[in-house]
């Protein structure tokens, strides 16, 4: 399938909710839909169409649009092609229908709380709307990603805004594992949810070591800085 059988495919399939469709770059199609239409189209691409869910991104598009942008991306990967869906929100009315939950597409689970809690877009369904990325004395409504909010920011300490764990199925034992462990290779807090020798649930929390490299990336740096500073962290 090239790129044009797949934006014939997608407009015959939802016509007037396909708003606009083109291939930017070769092997991808982008096309932009309304929010309203979000989980009917993603769940026909994810469960249909056998598109592997990659990432969902977050962009503060206020300067040049006005609004902010969510795409989600898929791989095609029988037709070496990928596809973004792109939704575009109002400014003043930030929110989105969670593909988790609504579309049933597990894996979107951590990439669409990041979009949350790094640009205060509002998860409409999730299952699990608790903070992921941000520290647990984190303010609320201080958005990291957002254009407005200085790289160097230094928000005052809120300790009661820390996460809620999740409680541990009746008959069942706590095994927690972290935050600082020697197979783990920076700190993670894992709480596993046992009967006998069987895991039956579990809760994470994670990202202690998040240092705001993307803020530094979007503020900062120049297009040759920004591999720079990604390789020196990852130790390539």
């Amino acid at each position: 399938m090239t790129t044009t059988e797949l934006i014939e495919k997608l407009k015959a399939q939802f016509g007037e909710k396909i708003k606009s469709a083109e291939s930017p770059v070769k092997n991808m199609v982008l096309i932009s839909i309304d929010r309203a239409s979000a989980v009917e189209v993603s769940g026909h691409i994810f469960h249909d169409m056998g598109g592997r869910f990659v990432v969902c991104v977050g962009t503060d598009y206020r300067e040049a649009a006005g609004g902010y942008l969510v795409d989600y991306v898929y791989s095609l990967a029988a037709d070496h092609l990928f596809l973004t869906v792109r939704q575009q929100l109002p400014e003043n009315d930030l929110w989105i229908n969670a593909l988790t939950g609504d579309a049933n597409m597990p894996a979107a689970n951590w990439a669409e709380r990041e979009i949350q809690d790094l640009l205060g877009i509002t998860l409409k369904n999730h299952p699990d709307p608790r903070r992921l990325v941000l520290a647990d004395d984190w303010p609320e409504g201080i958005h990291p990603l957002r254009r407005d909010v200085p790289h160097d920011l230094h928000p005052p300490s809120k300790p009661q805004n820390a996460v809620p764990l999740k409680q541990k199925p009746e008959g069942s034992t706590v095994v927690p594992i972290g935050p600082f462990f020697p197979v783990l290779e920076e700190p993670a807090y894992f709480r596993l949810f046992v009967e006998g020798e069987k895991i039956v649930g579990g809760d994470y929390r994670g990202f202690y070591n998040h240092r705001g490299i993307e803020k530094i990336a979007d503020s900062q740096l120049n297009y040759n800085q920004v591999p720079f500073l990604a390789e020196r962290i990852c130790g390539i």
